[in-house]
């Protein structure tokens, strides 16, 4: 099919020519516009046979991306990725990749939240660090080798009481 006979082709290559999208989004913009769906699904077709449209690029791009500026769990990536359009299957095997920096990043991200809030608590802590998406085991492990370096956080002795 050549870029004439398909006005979406035209306009599906101009929008990923502005930002990478996923086929779900670049088919929901074009929908958007008001494309029939033959024309949105031909035209997804041919971006993605030719490489101008990706999934698992676009993953492991975002994944990388948010990771290189914040510490963030799996579940926040997951249902990021999932949000975006990408195949839950897809994301969750990107997120393999990415799963055994995964104490390195709840460290830091409990770091930066004990340094901004000094006053917060092992629950307020955790609280926090599951809107990060981090998983409960991932974070009570963060929470005691926590209190085994610092006894003097306020709460450590509730946390150690409750654990």
């Amino acid at each position: 099919m050549t870029e004439q006979a398909n006005p979406a082709l035209v306009a599906a290559v101009r929008l990923l020519s502005i930002k990478r999208l996923t086929k779900a989004q670049l088919a929901q913009k074009l929908r958007d516009r008001g494309y029939a769906p033959e024309p949105v699904e031909a035209a997804v077709a041919e971006c993605e046979r030719q490489k101008y449209v990706d999934d698992r690029t676009f993953a492991e791009l975002y994944v990388k991306s948010i990771l290189d500026r914040k510490a963030v769990g799996r579940m926040r990536l997951l249902q990021d990725l999932l949000r975006h359009g990408v195949d839950g299957d897809l994301a969750r095997e990107v997120l393999d990749r990415v799963d055994e920096d995964e104490g390195e990043r709840i460290d830091r991200a409990l770091a930066k939240l004990e340094s901004l809030r000094p006053q917060d608590g092992y629950g307020q802590l955790g609280r926090r660090l599951e809107r990060l998406g981090f998983g409960a085991p991932a974070i009570a492990s963060a929470l005691r080798r926590r209190s085994e370096k610092r006894a003097s956080l306020p709460g450590a002795a509730d946390f150690e009481e409750h654990a």
